[in-house]
């Protein structure tokens, strides 16, 4: 994997984190991102502080501008949302994994 799927303690960094570190990488500024992923400056700095998630658009747009894979950012993207739903459920969290993981063909269970 390249630099840009950095990931820390075995967890993958939050997409906002993400984000944060290759605009800075660069060094722009995120006026600069958010006018050429067509979004608001204020948007773009709580999709930096995780304080929201960028819609599918949005992610579509700072893929292209940081010229990383978009499939990447989409997923990375589907993963906070994920982060932010589940954290008032951790069980149903962890039963949603197992689900996703079960189709994806990674393991199988004794339900199966």
């Amino acid at each position: 994997m390249s630099s840009q799927s950095t990931s820390t303690g075995g967890t993958s960094v939050p997409f906002g984190e993400w984000l944060r570190q290759l605009r800075e990488a660069k060094a722009i500024l995120q006026r600069d991102v958010a006018a050429a992923a067509d979004m608001d400056v204020a948007v773009l700095s709580k999709i930096e502080l995780g304080q929201r998630v960028a819609t599918e658009d949005q992610t579509r747009n700072l893929a292209k501008f940081f010229r990383v894979n978009e499939t990447e950012a989409q997923a990375r993207r589907m993963v906070e949302k994920f982060r932010q739903e589940a954290g008032e459920n951790p069980a149903a969290a962890r039963r949603a994994v197992c689900i996703l993981a079960q189709e994806a063909g990674l393991y199988r269970t004794k339900e199966n």
